[in-house]
């Protein structure tokens, strides 16, 4: 049986382990928190800084058939790069890849370089502008900028550490890429739904009103020029007909490579294990699907208060999640509920041949989940 090392235990983490288990995969969850999201699923737990680059780290990793990082932290992945090179580890990933998606004054100045649209910079773009850091990824520090004067005095007081672009309309796209030069197969297309602070909080497929080849198109240039060996994806957004690239991130994202597994049934940790640890052949192009269900994959907080979708980051902050099957009326849930918690914090996955039938699916299990809260709330006010 494969055996995957996963480093870091939070988004990423939790979804490398989910498609770790999956794929029928063993794996060894490295994080130095004692109780990281990802540490309810998976098969076996060490709580280790790899900064420190333990003898238990090092006996651990060799242990494994290959190292999946997912995590940002810049000291981390310096760590196992070092590792890497020293002990000739097998690293499912790109660093210097990952050096170029990582900032996003590096990957705007490909886009503009190359002639690929992207939302123009402040001052030449048409308010209202959006606001983001130039490094890492995520909605974290994220905002609205409504008047020049906002948008000046950011782009005064912060240079260099903000990214201020006008804020473009439209509908959000994801698709993944896995390869290397020559040789690169992009997968299904996804939507991304954001909440109010930006965060994605819903991912559906498939996306039959977008261009896939199009899109796939972008994602293999940019791939090729950034030499990619592992996986990418690229986001875009579709303003007046229009696709411009929003950001590109060249790690195992969270949430969408989940939807495409129930949707048309590959799973991109197995790809990404055959691209570095075994025969890599895959055609360059869009990968072919005989069959694609309609997936939601979305993330609810329930309460007393009410029901609603909550992007992702929340969950970062969750107790060891559990998997459960049919629970709540849903095809999968990623939970931390426990019976009689005053809050439902979750992840909810649920397929279906057609989209309404998907719609009906999912308003039953937020109605299943809406009855759960108020029952214990009965319950709680009648012990009083």
């Amino acid at each position: 049986m494969v055996k995957v090392a996963i480093i870091g235990g939070r988004l990423q983490g939790t979804e490398a382990v989910y498609l770790a288990r999956k794929a029928g995969f063993t794996s060894v969850l490295i994080d130095r928190m004692e109780n990281p999201p990802a540490k309810g699923m998976c098969d076996g737990f060490v709580q280790l800084d790899v900064c420190e680059k333990s003898g238990l780290l090092l006996e651990t990793l060799q242990s494994c058939d290959f190292i999946l990082p997912a995590t940002e932290n810049l000291d981390a992945l310096g760590a196992l790069r070092e590792l890497k090179e020293g002990y000739d580890l097998k690293v499912a990933f790109d660093f210097e890849a990952y050096a170029i998606s990582a900032s996003k004054l590096r990957s705007d100045d490909l886009f503009r370089k190359h002639n690929i649209p992207a939302p123009r910079y402040y001052p030449k773009g048409q308010l209202p502008y959006i606001s983001k850091r130039s490094a890492g990824s995520g909605s974290e520090g994220v905002r609205m900028l409504t008047s020049e004067e906002e948008a000046f005095a950011l782009s005064e007081i912060d240079r260099g550490e903000w990214v201020i672009q006008e804020y473009l309309e439209g509908r959000a796209y994801s698709i993944e890429v896995i390869g290397a030069p020559g040789q690169y197969t992009s997968y299904q297309v996804t939507e991304i739904h954001v909440d109010k602070d930006y965060d994605c909080c819903l991912v559906t497929c498939p996306c039959p009103e977008v261009e896939a080849n199009t899109l796939s198109a972008m994602a293999i240039q940019i791939a090729e020029l950034i030499q990619l060996k592992g996986i990418m994806d690229l986001e875009v957004i579709v303003h007046k007909g229009e696709m411009k690239v929003l950001e590109i991130d060249a790690r195992l994202p969270s949430q969408t490579p989940t939807a495409i597994l129930h949707s048309t049934g590959v799973n991109l940790l197995s790809e990404l294990y055959q691209l570095f640890c075994g025969n890599w052949s895959r055609h360059s192009g869009p990968a072919v699907f005989a069959h694609e269900k309609v997936v939601a994959y979305e993330h609810i907080k329930a309460s007393a208060w009410g029901i609603d979708l909550y992007g992702e980051g929340f969950l970062a902050h969750s107790a060891p999640l559990c998997l459960y099957q049919n629970r709540f009326g849903a095809d999968e849930v990623l939970t931390d509920y426990k019976p009689h918690d005053r809050e439902v914090r979750a992840t909810l996955i649920n397929c279906a041949e057609r989209f309404e039938l998907l719609t009906q699916k999912r308003q039953a299990v937020w109605k299943a989940i809406a009855g759960i809260i108020a029952m214990d709330k009965e319950i709680r006010e009648s012990s009083l």
